[in-house]
């Protein structure tokens, strides 16, 4: 089944789940997803990094074109353990045949490990100013992600601008022309957050700017909530 969040995911595989940065709104998204899960395992229901080593032999869909499976989706690998992250990474070694998408806000926790080819990189950046970030998410500032994943040497990357900020045009498209992603995925804030989002024609025309340097894959687009 397609994710909500990447359409591009035919399966959301957690072997991993759990998160220490308190996103704003991620509180509406990923954190209230796993109060489903009260009754299941305790630790999923507070969103605590954990392990499922159970899932690790999980039955994973053939990927092709865009296509990837979205492993640890419900976490930030940040806050994993190495040896969970080396058992995970051991059984995307045995299906070189399938596609895996790794995501973080704290690029530079991609140095830890030796990543297989099939595997995408994948940073947040939802925008390029710091300035007030901290009022949304204790995640490393954009600045320093930008500068951590341009440290990352691995041929296939990813950047999601989503739920996207205000910005700066220029800075924010340098960002990319420097990072050289293989995509970008754009889009506003699904869950009615209130962030400081930018006016949608702003947005439209990061996209316009964007296709000139790599493929981009809109999200959710409409007006800020200001301006609804």
């Amino acid at each position: 089944m397609p994710s909500h969040m990447y359409p591009d995911s035919v399966k959301q595989w957690n072997c991993y789940i759990g998160c220490n940065y308190r996103c704003e709104y991620c509180e509406k998204s990923f954190r209230l997803q796993m109060k489903r899960q009260l009754h299941n395992c305790i630790k999923c229901y507070n969103y605590v990094p954990h392990f499922h080593p159970e899932r690790l032999t999980q039955q994973l869909p053939r990927t092709q074109r865009d296509e990837f499976i979205w492993a640890c989706s419900s976490s930030d690998i940040t806050f994993a353990k190495r040896e969970w992250m080396e058992a995970i990474l051991q059984r995307v070694r045995q299906l070189p045949d399938r596609t895996f998408l790794f995501q973080t806000k704290n690029p530079i926790c991609f140095k830890r490990y030796s990543w297989p080819e099939n595997t995408i990189l994948d940073t947040t950046i939802e925008t390029n100013e710091d300035e007030g970030y901290r009022l949304i998410s204790t995640a490393p500032l954009p600045s320093i992600r930008y500068r951590d994943f341009l440290k990352i040497k691995h041929p296939r990357k990813f950047v999601t601008i989503e739920p996207i900020l205000e910005f700066d045009m220029d800075v924010l498209v340098e960002w990319i022309r420097n990072i050289h992603p293989e995509r970008v995925y754009l889009g506003y804030d699904s869950k009615k957050t209130d962030l400081p989002e930018p006016e949608l024609a702003k947005t439209r025309e990061l996209k316009k700017r964007l296709v000139k340097i790599t493929k981009v894959k809109l999200k959710l687009m409409r007006k800020a909530w200001w301006q609804a």
